[in-house]
């Protein structure tokens, strides 16, 4: 199952009044809005809050419990600054909430209040000064933003910074893999690797078939303005390629793309540390912004960048044309700011004594999470 949350789904008694709190009151849009059924509102790129006539909920999923008390459930709303959690809680009293809560400043850190709506379901209004609460904030809020003279939001001054060198690889070897350029004669070792007749599964979302003619492969990936590398494994074993491509050394982009990883090389500490090498590679050269981009129906690249901690930014629907399919094209990205936290978990992930017996002892995703 993806971790993500398509729907919130609330069993209201009075549909219409849920609707002048939300639409009238709060000033927000419907995306669906079927009277004495349900209103359903976007407040996400893939999130809808459904707001379900209580009748019609209890026909299709089942008695609602009823009793004293809140309902087990909030809803959250974060800002920036704790005079928005005030202003937004004097604009629920305004809309007629029957119940809201001064803010408060909690043990936590955080400045936080709450209303309920017609039903009783409780907004959260919060400013999180920690990192998770900066990440669903949308950029306009960000503490970086300024404003101009004219009141205009703007990102910050990079005065300061200045466009990287291309991020030729010197070769590198950490503890559980080599990186190292791309050559000609590379092409004989990757053959019985990656691009042998049980390869085909490697391919399918590549741009090409898997090749023949193996050496004219390696020739066309080193004839293109890309970084091309190739991984071997803890045993010197040559096993899996990848590009440092769309070099923008103007704005301090690049993107890891054309990863070929052979069955030997998937799934292992090896791969990881392949990635987490080129990422330190790219962000100690002082580029800005590290990319992924995938099919989005390709599930275990999509993985793998989640996992490593690149984060979803969106998805490019009808994006290109490939082996006459069409592709919508997910983007993922870590950037200079997301990279201390994530080399830190990378480096503490990959340390031998993280592994005994062959088994983990923290998954890098609980790494990532703790910071």
């Amino acid at each position: 199952m993806d971790q993500r949350i398509s729907f919130v789904t609330l069993a209201v008694a009075d549909l219409a009044a849920s609707r002048r709190f939300y639409l009238d009151g709060l000033g927000w849009r419907a995306e669906l809005d079927v009277p004495g059924e349900v209103l359903m509102i976007r407040v996400g790129e893939h999130l809808i809050l459904s707001l379900w006539d209580a009748t019609e909920f209890e026909g299709e999923v089942g008695p609602l419990r009823r009793g004293e008390g809140l309902a087990p459930i909030t809803l959250a709303h974060n800002v920036t600054r704790p005079d928005d959690v005030d202003a937004i809680l004097e604009l629920a009293r305004g809309a007629g909430s029957p119940d809201v809560a001064p803010a408060q400043q909690r043990d936590w850190g955080g400045y936080t209040g709450y209303f309920a709506d017609p039903d009783g379901f409780r907004w959260e209004i919060a400013v999180n000064p920690g990192p998770i609460g900066q990440t669903v904030l949308p950029p306009a809020s960000r503490d970086e933003v300024r404003l101009t003279p004219f009141d205009q939001p703007v990102g910050p001054s990079v005065d300061a910074w200045t466009p990287p060198p291309r991020p030729d690889l010197p070769a590198t070897t950490g503890r559980w893999c080599t990186v190292e350029p791309l050559a000609p004669e590379h092409a004989d070792e990757l053959a019985p690797e990656v691009a042998g007749p049980d390869h085909d599964a490697l391919w399918t979302y590549l741009k090409e078939e898997r090749p023949d003619d193996v050496v004219a492969y390696v020739a066309g990936r080193l004839a293109g303005d890309t970084v091309e590398v190739l991984v071997r494994d803890g045993d010197g074993v040559a096993c899996g390629l990848v590009s440092l491509m769309r070099i923008d050394r103007a704005h301090g982009v690049v993107e890891i793309g054309n990863v070929v990883l052979g069955p030997r090389l998937q799934r292992t500490t090896a791969a990881t540390e392949a990635m987490s090498l080129l990422a330190r590679h790219v962000f100690g050269l002082g580029y800005r912004r590290l990319e992924w981009k995938c099919d989005s129906l390709n599930a275990p690249s999509r993985r793998a960048a989640e996992r490593l901690g690149f984060a979803h930014e969106g998805t490019f629907r009808r994006h290109v044309v490939t082996k006459g399919r069409s592709r919508d094209t997910a983007w993922f990205a870590l950037t200079l700011d997301d990279w201390p936290r994530v080399r830190a978990a990378h480096e503490a992930w990959l340390e031998p004594a993280n592994f005994v017996g062959g088994v983990q002892q923290r998954r890098l995703a609980d790494l990532l999470a703790a910071g």
